[in-house]
């Protein structure tokens, strides 16, 4: 017996708000001053990007605070080459950039990648690339106040 695969079509239209909580929302604040803020464990020393309030290697509270650089090296990325409905526009890329000082990554959008030919696009931006941040002209005080990171130029 064969079994014709169902369709249904859903439609979501989310609005809603996040209490940030003290952590993150001094990071958020950060960003919109253009300074990107981390958490360091006084208990094992690792430096989280985003900024947490509790350790998740030795489980501490984490109450310092330390201001990071806006270059770092590209540890990780992911092409998306088709898209969804709301997101954006295909193919880009989201890398995991792990800022200079951070013992974790912080996951954003990458620029400066020729999509033409996906057989090279692991070529253009090889890992270990050094990226920087790209501020936006007008910060809010959200994520998107670093529109991306792209390649460092010499």
């Amino acid at each position: 017996m064969t079994t014709t695969p169902i369709t249904q079509s859903v439609h979501w239209d989310l609005h809603y708000d996040i209490h940030l909580g003290r952590t993150w929302g001094r990071f958020m604040e950060g960003l919109k001053e253009g300074r990107i803020w981390a958490t360091r464990c006084a208990g094992c020393a690792r430096v989280f990007v985003p900024p947490q309030a509790y350790c998740e290697s030795c489980f501490e509270p984490i109450d310092k605070w330390q201001e990071l650089g806006t270059e770092g090296t590209l540890e990780v990325f992911s092409v998306a080459w088709h898209g969804f409905t709301g997101g954006p526009t295909p193919p880009y890329a989201i890398g995991g950039i792990r800022l200079d000082g951070a013992s974790t990554l912080l996951m954003h959008w990458i620029v400066g990648i020729d999509f033409d030919d996906p057989a090279t696009v692991h070529k253009q931006l090889p890992l270990g690339t050094r990226v920087q941040a790209v501020w936006a002209t007008e910060r809010t005080g959200q994520i998107l106040d670093i529109t991306h990171f792209e390649p460092v130029r010499p």
